[in-house]
């Protein structure tokens, strides 16, 4: 297992790679060919498929390279559903260059309320409502907290507090159902189903991160199954959750605390606190992926992605750890069948206008009536 050589990893997508950063791109024997990279919109989801995107890879602070966490899951269910775990500073723009409807987009499931993981809500409940995402709320599912102010419930409804100019300013021009957020805040220390519908199960399950609060998340749809860690440290409630087989499994990891601080500016001290209080080392990932055992093991939230970073990572994993791991980036596209795991990059158009989709709710605008004191405060135009 330390037989590990960092020069057969591709380059990371900043520095113009277009490979996933991994050694093992295929598992298994797909059924039909795959474009090397994925290309928006010119590859139908299949009937019984998984495609999980990572919008954001994630450091805590957003970089042009790497958006904050969040990952999609389209669903190959006749509704063609869409479920994003966590919605990190970036990651909405990350959603709108894949050619995917905006008004679909209303099922966020979060791992914990870490601003990274949670700032660009206001952007799809108040911006995205006025490009398409019309038909009704943004619904929002997260774990309770020790307290009541320190669950998914008070966080929402204070974001829709803070949203209060917005939603009046568009009253008239926009639905009103379309800014509201709804929520369904669940106990985050039980293992248990918080949603079920049109062939998708969801199971929450405890983890270990900064407070007690935090959860992962596993998705079960057709015989595949795919679980995220949220933030974590290495735990035994994610590794019984994995019970019964993982297609794929995302688990957070954090660089060598050296390395973090080298790269970071953080001094030593603060980046083996970060490390060791709240996230997962390349080497503890290894051993829950020597537990768990799935048929494709991804890395998430590793911060300061730079070309010599990774191969440190790789090295320590590869100590404890020899099945096939990615270390995702933003816009690493895994697609999940029965019969294999690929995954590739996505191919995209930065400046991409949003596509609203068909509108499923009846809602006819109307123009509002300006404040009286506009008619002599605007300039005319003719």
């Amino acid at each position: 297992m330390t037989n590990f050589d960092p020069t057969s990893l591709p380059a990371q997508t900043f520095a113009g790679g277009t490979k996933a950063i991994t050694t093992t791109p295929i598992v298994g024997a797909p059924r039909r060919e795959y474009a090397e990279m994925f290309v928006p919109g010119q590859e139908e989801l299949e009937d019984g498929e998984l495609r999980v995107t990572v919008l954001g890879s994630g450091n805590p602070w957003v970089t042009r390279a790497q958006s904050s966490g969040s990952i999609l899951v389209e669903v190959g269910n006749p509704e063609r559903d869409l479920l994003l775990f966590d919605v990190g500073s970036g990651s909405i723009a990350n959603y709108g260059s894949l050619r995917l409807p905006v008004n679909t987009l209303d099922k966020v499931f979060l791992t914990h309320l870490h601003a990274d993981h949670t700032a660009d809500l206001i952007t799809l409940s108040g911006s995205f409502s006025k490009v398409g995402r019309a038909d009704g709320p943004v619904r929002v599912w997260g774990p309770s907290g020790t307290e009541p102010r320190l669950g998914t419930r008070h966080f929402v409804e204070a974001i829709e507090e803070a949203l209060a100019w917005d939603t009046a300013a568009g009253a008239g021009a926009i639905n009103p159902d379309s800014m509201k957020i709804g929520v369904t805040e669940f106990d985050f220390m039980q293992t248990q189903v918080v949603y079920e519908a049109n062939g998708v199960k969801i199971t929450s399950f405890p983890v270990i991160h900064a407070l007690s609060g935090a959860v992962g998340y596993r998705v079960d749809f057709a015989g595949l199954t795919f679980v995220h860690s949220g933030d974590t440290r290495a735990g035994w409630p994610l590794v019984r959750a994995c019970e019964g087989g993982v297609d794929l499994l995302i688990h957070e990891c954090f660089p060598p605390a050296a390395a973090l601080a080298a790269a970071s500016g953080l001094s030593i001290e603060r980046a083996t606190m970060a490390l060791n209080a709240a996230h997962t080392s390349p080497k503890a990932a290894g051993k829950v992926f020597g537990l768990v055992k799935p048929r494709l093991a991804g890395l998430w939230h590793t911060p300061m992605l730079a070309p010599p970073i990774v191969p440190m990572i790789f090295a320590e994993l590869r100590t404890v750890y020899d099945g096939p791991v990615v270390q995702t980036q933003d816009l690493t596209v895994f697609n999940i069948t029965q019969e294999a795991v690929v995954v590739r990059q996505a191919q995209v158009i930065d400046q991409l206008p949003p596509i609203p989709g068909q509108q499923r709710a009846p809602f006819t605008p109307a123009m509002p009536a300006p404040p009286a004191w506009w008619a002599e405060a605007l300039i005319p135009l003719d």
